[in-house]
C-alpha cells in the first residue's frame, strides 16, 4: 500500500491557479520535511478569526430573526448585515496587505538559543509561465531575502505531474543561499 504523499500530484498544467497552489503545496511539503522546522499558522489564524466573527454576526441575525420576525428585527438585521460586509472588506484587506502571497511561515531551530523565522511567498502572474518563489528570514536582528524565477515547465512533466526532485532542488538552493548569508 502506498502513502498518499509518495505519489506526486497530477494536474491540468494550463490552469494557472491550480499550478500555483500545487507548487506552493509541494514547497510546503519540502520545507516541513526539513529537520528543525515548525510551521507557524498565525496568518491563517488571523484569517479564521475575522471569518469567524463575520459568521457570528450572520448567526445572530438568523437567530434573532427567528425569534422576532422581520418587522421587529429590522434594526438587528441591518446592523448584522452591514457588520458582515465590513468584516469581509477587512478580510480582503488582510489578505492583500498582511498575507501578500505568503503561503508558508516557519520557525527553524538551529540551536537551542538560535532560531530563524522564515516567510515564503510565491507569484504566478496571469497568462504567464514564470513562477517566482521568494523567501525571507529574520534571526536575532538580522534578515535576508532572496527569490528565484523559473518557468513552470521546470517543475512539471508533459503529463502535468509534479517533478518533485526539481522542486526540492530549487527550494533547497534558495534556502542554502539565504542560510549561508546568515552565518
Amino acid at each position: 500500500m502506498t502513502n498518499k504523499d509518495d505519489v506526486p500530484p497530477k494536474i491540468n498544467k494550463w490552469d494557472g491557479q491550480t499550478v500555483k497552489n500545487t507548487l506552493d503545496d509541494e514547497i510546503r511539503r519540502v520545507l516541513n520535511n526539513l529537520s528543525g522546522w515548525k510551521e507557524i499558522h498565525s496568518l491563517m489564524n488571523g484569517r479564521l478569526i475575522i471569518s469567524f466573527i463575520a459568521v457570528c454576526f450572520s448567526a445572530v441575525a438568523i437567530v434573532y430573526d427567528y425569534y422576532h420576525p422581520f418587522p421587529k428585527s429590522k434594526i438587528i438585521l441591518a446592523i448584522c448585515s452591514v457588520s458582515y460586509f465590513i468584516l469581509m472588506g477587512i478580510l480582503y484587506l488582510y489578505q492583500w496587505y498582511v498575507e501578500r502571497n505568503t503561503f508558508y511561515q516557519a520557525q527553524e531551530v538551529i540551536t537551542s538559543s538560535k532560531k530563524r523565522q522564515w516567510k515564503w511567498n510565491s507569484d504566478l502572474p496571469s497568462y504567464d509561465d514564470k513562477y517566482t518563489i521568494s523567501a525571507e528570514y529574520y534571526a536575532d536582528g538580522r534578515s535576508g531575502k532572496g527569490s528565484v524565477t523559473k518557468s513552470i515547465a521546470n517543475f512539471f512533466d508533459e503529463d502535468g505531474q509534479v517533478v518533485r526532485p526539481r522542486v526540492k532542488a530549487e527550494v533547497m538552493d534558495l534556502y542554502k543561499r539565504l542560510a549561508s548569508k546568515d552565518e
